[in-house]
């Protein structure tokens, strides 16, 4: 399974870090009007956008190669807060934005969900 490149530094991400948990609850109404909710996955799911600034352009070409050689398969994320891999993430359907505005200052954003 692929990993995502890490940068330079040998962090996988930049600060400020946009970061989420989500979750998902299916609720069923019975006929004489109860409810009961149930969780679908038990574990909240996380979701990383990645917005990376001032790269060089072997960092950039490393990101985008990526980016583009994965499609949607799933690959392994490390997560910038706790360190933990996660090992089942997908990039996101939103499509992420590449800019070179000089020398070492290409800018990406990426989206990264974790999957059940």
């Amino acid at each position: 399974m692929s990993s995502f490149p890490v940068l330079k530094t040998g962090a996988p991400a930049q600060y400020p870090l946009d970061y989420a948990v989500r979750f998902s609850t299916q609720a069923v109404r019975f006929m004489d009007g109860s409810q009961q909710k149930f969780q679908l996955y038990g574990i909240g799911l996380r979701r990383w956008t990645l917005k990376l600034d001032l790269l060089g352009e072997d960092e950039l070409a490393a990101v985008i190669a990526f980016v583009e050689q994965q499609g949607s398969a799933p690959f392994a994320f490390t997560d910038p807060a706790t360190g933990a891999v996660a090992s089942n993430c997908i990039l996101s359907g939103q499509q992420s934005t590449v800019s070179m505005k000089g020398e070492m200052r290409g800018q990406t954003t990426v989206v990264i969900e974790e999957i059940a």
